[in-house]
């Protein structure tokens, strides 16, 4: 998922049906990494609250993570903060903080939102240099330097340095830094022909041709989003992830609705969740795309399921809150 693609704009001015969804993965969860994984959050707040009373800085970082699933900045931040003060070494620590920082600052008003988004580049910065051949830190810098200004640690200059970098590492990864880049600028031809690039280099995976979806939908190029999609789910290097990637892009872009449902509910039955994609936010979406097709009962049944995971997660509430007024 794609976590800081509008924070520019910013700073300019049940529980059955849980169980049924992955029963072999919740029933095994048992750590609170695990219970991160399968997207049970309130489970998972419930046993680190406890462990992040003291000094535990892997806890804080967890339970950091557990907030930013749900959209909770606030506590997705303080947590987060308090795991790299106590471990500052941390990469891991470092990129988490990073990004929460990213979304409060994405939530946030013009005066604030400059201060997190300073905040975040430094966080980013600091992972990057503790863990630089690491490709979901550089990935998620990267993207960094070409959506924010320059006044609050962006630049196309820094995004082509770290592209420079990232080469011998991952050519994919620079090509999708090269292509963001070109995008911002306003060449769509050069971009195109890098976002193609990056899916050559990455052996066709499903996760670069996504990412090529993903920059069609920015585009409004209903057509060749669609196509970008089919290769994805076509891909021999499709992780189940990918399908609720596909699923999420499909409902924000309108297109191919029974497909998307479709799609999440392979990832549900996959056994295979990831934290990127918690089994609570995917019943969520399942819910919106039922809800959007005129199944009410059934989507009323998924925000139910998300909200037996977890409790507080706004979207699904929501999502129920207006099948009831009608």
């Amino acid at each position: 998922m794609r976590r800081f693609d509008s924070i520019s704009k910013l700073l300019r001015g049940c529980a059955l049906l849980a169980l049924l969804a992955a029963p072999a993965v919740l029933e095994a969860a048992a750590t609170p990494r695990e219970l991160l994984a399968t997207g049970r959050a309130d489970e998972a707040i419930r046993v680190l609250r406890p462990m992040a009373a003291g000094n535990n800085a892997e806890a804080y970082n967890l339970l950091g993570r557990v907030y930013y699933q749900l959209g909770n900045w606030n506590d997705a931040v303080r947590n987060c903060e308090r795991a790299a003060q106590l471990n500052p070494q941390s990469a891991e620590y470092q990129i988490w903080l990073a990004r929460a920082y990213g979304e409060k600052a994405n939530a946030a008003g013009a005066l604030s939102a400059f201060g997190l988004a300073r905040k975040s580049v430094a966080a980013f910065e600091a992972a990057h240099r503790l863990d630089p051949r690491n490709l979901a830190i550089a990935r998620d810098l990267g993207e960094y330097y070409v959506s924010a200004p320059a006044i609050v640690g962006g630049g196309l200059d820094k995004a082509s340095s770290l592209a420079q970098e990232m080469t011998p590492v991952s050519p994919a990864l620079a090509s999708w830094i090269y292509a963001m880049a070109a995008s911002k600028q306003g060449n769509q031809a050069e971009a195109e022909r890098r976002y193609e690039e990056a899916v050559r280099y990455d052996h066709e995976s499903a996760e670069t041709l996504l990412n090529l979806a993903r920059y069609y939908r920015g585009r409004k190029q209903p057509e060749r989003f669609d196509d970008a999609v089919r290769r994805a789910l076509q891909s021999r290097h499709l992780r189940p992830e990918d399908r609720f990637d596909a699923a999420e892009q499909m409902l924000r872009m309108g297109r191919n609705l029974p497909e998307a449902a479709q799609q999440v509910r392979l990832y549900l039955q996959s056994g295979h969740p990831s934290e990127d994609a918690p089994v609570f936010r995917a019943h969520t979406v399942l819910g919106d795309l039922l809800s959007k097709s005129g199944d009410t009962n059934g989507a009323a049944n998924e925000y139910r399921a998300a909200l037996a995971l977890a409790s507080g997660f706004r979207p699904a509430a929501e999502g129920l809150r207006r099948l009831e007024k009608h």
